[in-house]
Parts: C-alpha cells; sequence; structure tokens
C-alpha cells in the first residue's frame, strides 16, 4: 500500500489539461491579460478556472480554502460588494421570526401530505393492475 497520497497520485499517470481557445471565458480572460497582467480578477478566474478542472478530474485541492477565497472575491466583485467591508448584524423583529418559521411549518406538512397522497394513488393503481 501506498504511504501517502502523493505516491498514489504519481502512481495513476499523467492526465492532459486541455483548454478550449476559443471558449468565451477563454478569449475574456486572455483579453483582460493583455490589457493589465496585473489584474487581480483575472489571476483569480485563471486560478479557480484550473482548480476546477482538477476537482472534476478526479484530483484533490492541496488547499481547499484558497479556492474557496478566490470564488468568495470573484462573488463580491461581480456583486458589486466589498469583501473586505465589515459585516453588519441586520436584525430581524420576532414576530418575522415566528410568521417564518410557521410558514416553513406548514410547507413541510403539506409536503408530507403530498406524499402520503401519492403513495396511496400508487397503491390504487397496484391494486387495479392485480
Amino acid at each position: 500500500a501506498f504511504q501517502n497520497k502523493d505516491q498514489l497520485s504519481m502512481m495513476s499517470g499523467r492526465k492532459t489539461l486541455e483548454i478550449n481557445p476559443n471558449h468565451p471565458v477563454v478569449a475574456d480572460l486572455l483579453a483582460k491579460v493583455k490589457a493589465d497582467k496585473s489584474d487581480k480578477a483575472a489571476v483569480d478566474t485563471a486560478q479557480v478556472l484550473f482548480q476546477t478542472a482538477l476537482i472534476e478530474s478526479g484530483y484533490e485541492l492541496a488547499d481547499a480554502s484558497a479556492l474557496v477565497n478566490r470564488v468568495y472575491r470573484l462573488m463580491s466583485k461581480e456583486l458589486g460588494v466589498d469583501p473586505d467591508a465589515p459585516i453588519k448584524e441586520v436584525e430581524v423583529p420576532e414576530g418575522e421570526e415566528e410568521e417564518e418559521a410557521e410558514e416553513e411549518e406548514e410547507k413541510d406538512d403539506d409536503e408530507s401530505k403530498d406524499e402520503a397522497e401519492e403513495a396511496k394513488v400508487d397503491g390504487d393503481e397496484k391494486k387495479e393492475e392485480l
């Protein structure tokens, strides 16, 4: 048996990362890098693209938190939110919290009833077949 994952990955063989230069993401990324080689968003996008390709191919990331941080930064930029802004506490009035909890309970009850009715219909159909 192998002592660590590095030995196992070395034995699995080499894999090739293929990049479609005609894909809109790759073309846009190239344009951003040509315009500004130090563009932080372009670097983050390239890293996310590479790391998600690794995950999709079955590899494990050495530092998953780096990928998560990049995704959060890209999402913040897309939403126009400062990722370093202090977190604001949002207070929900007590009446609204109770109403939301009651609505969720009613929704769960309705789903349970629907499932029970479907099971009954399925059982009736099976009886008719016999």
